[in-house]
């Protein structure tokens, strides 16, 4: 299905931060241009870049207008995630209900019961692998590691960054795969399924089983779409037919928050040799995998992953990921009201797992060498790994440079160095003394020309230390408190300066206020200095002069347009007369 990616970058709005690729666990960004774009080949759709961009230019595929079109169509059915408990506190659920189905929906039914039905197959799988093995020991526990395959993200994570691991995966449907086999085994021909929930990894999951699941929109989509309709779920008044179908969901709503598919598999007769572990978030995934390649069991362990921390309860959609405690409590009271329908029978519903590893070439080292040299690291010392491009390391971000991932740009120590040396080459190049001093007076930086006007022992100073960082201003100059006033803020200086038998002209002003402040300096005795004032000041006195010729011009213009205007009106009035007294 060729579809836009559920995640991505409007380039127009991003603003070159790179906190997008900073953040993302698995380097899924690619900057060009200055603009991170996200590579959907590397995503796996943690939706972690869309909420920490400043400029909001990490965007969600935005697929309300397919499930409007479905509903509109008729046939279509809900399928609510468990999460709804934690997302709308104090709603009634048959108020939602009704509010869902007020928008065209022809039933409303739970997620959950799709983690009803992988809960149940789970508990079997693992008393089938803790019975003993064809041919073995009697009682011998077999010893594998069980991976949920209930997370898509987590799916996506190991089949492209830890394939090695995907014997370990259950080959179960995730629970809304499931629901949505259900539903439509259970439904007329025609019928189409929608999904809502707090997940944007599910929209890829649905275009990868567009057989099963139609589209895939969160509880911000819904809110927007019942404000849009003026449904209000708090103010519904639901009737008889205003019910989860066919019936609610058992245990599987405890699946939203972490452990709480543990909790559901429980429900079920598990053997008592299986051993049960959550981990949620993708760094803490990350960690907890390492080792267990080799690690050997000595009954059948249930790893419960989650990619966002907490759980689906603070997915990548919901309104706040926060208040993680309230939202658990929630879903736990919602569950203890659910009936435990633990003898229910199995059904098998198979995922075709595949990894797609992610391929990365290894960077030839001479080219690598040459990116690194080409920002500034000559070697092992100038590595800062500060982490400031993105990168954990500087060979990182050297391979991703030579991968089209990344711009040599992003190297924040690389950028200062090159800024501090076009500003020291630009100092160095001026012909006036050019002195910056901080809040203690201090220099921080001069150029030679100023070591020069200050004299000989200066100008070995100088050749000693050249910038002279460090040295007291007060001892160099007599007019430091300049430069103090430049510092709290006064507007610069323009003045001519006496030192010794010489004429100094300084421009001094603030950089920073109250931190850093500069000044430019002549000496206004030295030969050249005074052929450029002569020039100078000729100019202002020409400049002068042809601003009050200009001005006496405009006066004498006035008057003598004051004096027409009278002598017209004299003559004028002399005219008149003159006829008059013909009369």
């Amino acid at each position: 299905m060729n579809v836009l990616n559920p995640i991505f970058t409007e380039k127009a709005a991003c603003q070159d931060c790179y906190k997008c690729l900073r953040e993302c666990a698995v380097k899924a960004i690619k900057v060009e241009g200055g603009r991170a774009a996200v590579v959907p080949e590397l995503c796996v759709l943690c939706g972690h870049c869309v909420d920490i961009c400043p400029a909001g230019a990490k965007k969600v595929r935005d697929d309300l207008g397919r499930a409007q079109l479905l509903a509109a169509s008729g046939g279509a059915v809900a399928s609510l995630a468990p999460s709804f408990v934690s997302e709308f506190p104090g709603v009634d659920p048959a108020g939602l209900v009704a509010a869902i189905r007020a928008l065209g929906f022809v039933a409303v039914s739970e997620t959950a019961r799709g983690a009803d039905l992988v809960a149940r197959q789970l508990a079997q799988a693992l008393s089938d692998e803790a019975a003993p093995r064809e041919g073995g020991r009697s009682g011998e526990p077999a010893g594998r590691a069980f991976i949920s395959s209930a997370c898509p993200t987590v799916v996506e994570y190991l089949k492209k960054y830890r394939p090695a691991l995907g014997a370990r995966v259950t080959a179960l449907y995730s629970p809304l795969l499931a629901h949505a086999a259900e539903l439509r085994d259970g439904s007329p021909a025609g019928t189409k399924v929608v999904f809502i929930g707090p997940c944007i990894s599910k929209k890829r999951e649905a275009d990868l089983f567009s057989g099963l699941v139609d589209v895939v929109i969160d509880f911000s989509d819904l809110r927007r779409w019942m404000a849009e309709r003026g449904i209000d779920p708090r103010a519904m008044r639901p009737g008889p037919a205003d019910r989860f179908s066919p019936e609610r969901a058992a245990k599987g709503a405890l699946y939203p928050m972490d452990g709480g598919m543990i909790a559901a598999i429980k429900r079920y007769p598990v053997p008592e040799s299986a051993r049960f572990m959550a981990f949620s978030g993708l760094d803490e995934i990350e960690r907890a995998l390492s080792g267990l390649d080799d690690a050997d069991f000595d009954g059948p362990v249930f790893l419960e992953l989650l990619a966002c921390p907490g759980g689906c309860v603070n997915g990548p959609r919901v309104s706040a990921r926060a208040g993680t405690i309230a939202k658990r409590l929630a879903v736990q009271a919602y569950a203890d009201g659910a009936a435990d329908r633990s003898g229910s029978a199995p059904r098998r519903l198979d995922l075709s797992w595949e990894p797609r590893p992610v391929e990365e070439a290894k960077p030839d080292p001479a080219a690598l060498a040459a990116v690194l040299k080409s920002t500034g690291k000559q070697g092992p010392d100038d590595e800062l790994n500060c982490g400031g491009c993105g990168y954990d390391a500087c060979r990182d971000f050297a391979a991703a440079v030579l991968a089209g991932k990344a711009e040599r740009d992003m190297c924040v120590s690389y950028m200062r160095s090159l800024a501090q040396k076009k500003a020291n080459g630009l100092i160095a190049a001026m012909p006036s003394g050019v002195v910056i001093v901080d809040k203690d007076l201090n220099v921080v930086e001069c150029n030679e020309n100023f070591a020069r006007l200050l004299g000989e022992e200066a100008e070995r100073l100088w050749e000693a230390k050249p910038g002279l960082a460090g040295a007291e201003l007060q001892k160099l100059l007599p007019f430091g408190r300049y430069f103090m006033d430049a510092l709290a803020g006064a507007p610069p200086l323009d003045k001519d300066l006496r030192l010794g038998r010489r004429i100094l002209h300084a421009k001094i002003f603030g950089i920073e206020a109250g931190a850093y402040a500069g000044g430019v300096i002549q000496d206004v005795t030295a030969p050249w200095v005074r052929k450029d004032r002569v020039v100078s000041q000729a100019r202002k006195v020409i400049s002068k002069n042809l601003a009050v010729v200009q001005k006496i011009a405009y006066l004498l213009g006035e008057n003598a347009a004051e004096t027409e205007a009278t002598l017209s009106s004299i003559i004028e009035s002399f005219d008149e007369g003159e006829e008059g007294d013909e009369r």
